[in-house]
C-alpha cells in the first residue's frame, strides 16, 4: 500500500516533511507549491493519515456568485480538493442530500442566504457579512491589500507609481472597477497619482500588452490589476526593455509565473480556516458564529522583477 515514503518520493521532499504536512503541523514552514503538491499526490494514490482514516469525511458545497467564465468553479473545486480533503471534508460542486455545510463565496441577496440556511444549518459566507451570526462569514481586508501595495513601494524608494487595470463586465457586478478607484485614492492621498500612469482597459492579455506599449515613459513601479492583464504587461515590458518594480493582484490561484509579485487575495491559510470552520461547525465543536477577518498576503520571496534578474 502507498505510503508517506512514496509521496515523499514522488514530490522530492523528506518522509518527515510529507506527514508534517497531511497533518496539518503548524510549525512547518514550506512554500504553498510543496504543500499542494504533497497533498495532491496524497489525494491521487488515496492516502489517508491515521487521523484521517479515524475520522469520517464530511460533505460541503462550494456555491459562488454568478461568474461569466466557463469552467471556472471547476478550477476552484480542482485547486481546493486536496486542501479540503486533506482536512477531512469533501467538497462538491452540487447539491447533495446529507450535506455537513456550505461554503458560499461572494455577494448573494438575503433570501439566496435564507435559502441555503434551509439547506444546512452549517453555512459559512465568505465575503458577504450578511445580519445573521447563526452562520460564520470571513471577510477580506480589500483595503489592506492595496495599502501594502503602496507601503511596499515607497519601503523601496519607489515614488513614480503606475496602475495598469482590467475591467471585466458581468452580469451581477464591474468586477476591477473598485480595486482600481482605490488604488487611485491611494495615490491621491500621498500626491503621487499621475494620470499618465494609471490606465484603464479590457481584463486580458491583449489589453495589459497595449496599454504599455502605449505609455511615452515606464513608471518605477506598477501594480496590475489582475493575472491576465499582467500576462500582457510582462509581455510589453519584456519588449520594451523595461524593468519596473510589478504587483499582480491575484485572487484565487498560485501565479503561473517568475516575474511580479504576487499580492494573493484568497490565500491558502483562507481556505485552510474557512474548512476548519466548517468542520467545527458541522462536529458540534462550536455553536456560536464567527466572523473572521483575513489580510491579503503581499509574495515577495523569489518572485520580484529586480530579484529575478
Amino acid at each position: 500500500m502507498a505510503g508517506v515514503k512514496d509521496i515523499a518520493r514522488s514530490c522530492g521532499v523528506s518522509a518527515a516533511t510529507v506527514s508534517r504536512v497531511l497533518n496539518a503541523d503548524p510549525t512547518l514552514s514550506v512554500t504553498e507549491s510543496v504543500r499542494v503538491a504533497i497533498e495532491a499526490e496524497a489525494e491521487r494514490i488515496g492516502y489517508k493519515t491515521p487521523r484521517q482514516r479515524r475520522a469520517a469525511m464530511l460533505s460541503a458545497m462550494l456555491i459562488l456568485s454568478p461568474l461569466d467564465k466557463p469552467g471556472f468553479e471547476e478550477k476552484l473545486l480542482a485547486y481546493l480538493d486536496p486542501i479540503a480533503r486533506a482536512a477531512g471534508i469533501s467538497l462538491t460542486l452540487s447539491l447533495e442530500k446529507d450535506l455537513d455545510g456550505i461554503i458560499a463565496v461572494g455577494e448573494f441577496s438575503q433570501e439566496e442566504i435564507d435559502y441555503f440556511h434551509s439547506l444546512t444549518a452549517n453555512l459559512l459566507l465568505i465575503n458577504n457579512l450578511g445580519s445573521d451570526y447563526s452562520y460564520d462569514s470571513i471577510m477580506v481586508d480589500y483595503p489592506n491589500a492595496e495599502k501594502q501595495v503602496l507601503d511596499y513601494f515607497l519601503a523601496a524608494s519607489i515614488t513614480r507609481i503606475g496602475y495598469i487595470g482590467g475591467i471585466f463586465n458581468r452580469r451581477t457586478a464591474v468586477i476591477g472597477k473598485r480595486r482600481a478607484a482605490e488604488f487611485k485614492a491611494l495615490l491621491e492621498r500621498e500626491n503621487l497619482y499621475r494620470d499618465e500612469w494609471f490606465r484603464l482597459g479590457r481584463m486580458d492579455e491583449e489589453s495589459g500588452y497595449t496599454l504599455v506599449m502605449e505609455m511615452s515613459e515606464i513608471p518605477s513601479g506598477i501594480f496590475v490589476s489582475d493575472p491576465e492583464t499582467a500576462r500582457g504587461v510582462l509581455k510589453a515590458l519584456e519588449e520594451r526593455a523595461a524593468d519596473p518594480e510589478v504587483i499582480i493582484y491575484n485572487n484565487f490561484f498560485p501565479l503561473e509565473r517568475s516575474r511580479g509579485i504576487e499580492l494573493r487575495i484568497f490565500t491558502p491559510d483562507l481556505w485552510r480556516t474557512a474548512l476548519k470552520m466548517v468542520k467545527e461547525k458541522a462536529k458540534c465543536e462550536r455553536e456560536q458564529g464567527l466572523c473572521v477577518f483575513s489580510p491579503a498576503r503581499l509574495l515577495i520571496n523569489n518572485a520580484s522583477l529586480k530579484q529575478g534578474e
